[in-house]
């Protein structure tokens, strides 16, 4: 005998919970498209996962083979991903960042030290900024989660988050932007 699955009901529910969601998402877009609200939903949802601290991705024997380090000029280091969730903050809210390393020491074991900082500007001026002295970069790839709040009272508009270091002979800066938006 063969038993067929009830496909109405289990497609009628699937319909329904995405109905459910794009509603919901639309409800609290206050001016943004469908499109923006629903992929803010989907950044919260994912930022919420995310602890603050550093974490080791990948131990630095296995970074060592995949980046081939015999042959770089070392110490290496690699940005891997310097990303910001949400992209979009309304201001009173924070958001995370989050980089990803890999480095490929001069001797195995050691590190880096040296200073990593932050800092947030808006139409070119500095309007947050935080500096972890003596800071070591590890051999390995690593994952790096700050979240940083935007004050309730920050104007709308493209803020710039760059991220630098400097120790020793190695330096790197990167940024990235997100939209700061009114409640």
């Amino acid at each position: 005998m063969i038993h067929r699955l009830p496909t109405i009901p289990l497609l009628r529910v699937l319909l329904l919970s995405s109905g459910m969601v794009l509603l919901a998402a639309c409800a609290t877009g206050q001016g943004s498209t469908p499109i923006d609200t629903i992929q803010s939903w989907f950044s919260r949802k994912d930022k919420g996962g995310r602890q603050p601290g550093e974490k080791l991705v990948s131990p630095p024997d296995v970074v060592w083979k995949e980046r081939n380090c015999a042959r770089l000029q070392r110490p290496y280091i690699d940005i891997d991903l310097n990303e910001i969730l949400p992209s979009r903050v309304p201001a009173g809210e924070e958001f995370n960042h989050r980089m990803v390393y890999s480095m490929c020491p001069l001797r195995t074991g050691e590190g880096v030290v040296g200073d990593l900082s932050r800092r947030i500007t808006f139409k070119g001026n500095t309007v947050f900024e935080d500096v972890s002295r003596r800071f070591e970069i590890k051999p390995g790839k690593w994952q790096l989660d700050a979240f940083i709040g935007i004050p309730a009272e920050a104007p709308a508009g493209v803020y710039a988050l760059e991220v630098a270091f400097s120790g020793g002979a190695v330096r790197f800066q990167r940024s990235a932007s997100l939209v700061v938006s009114r409640r």
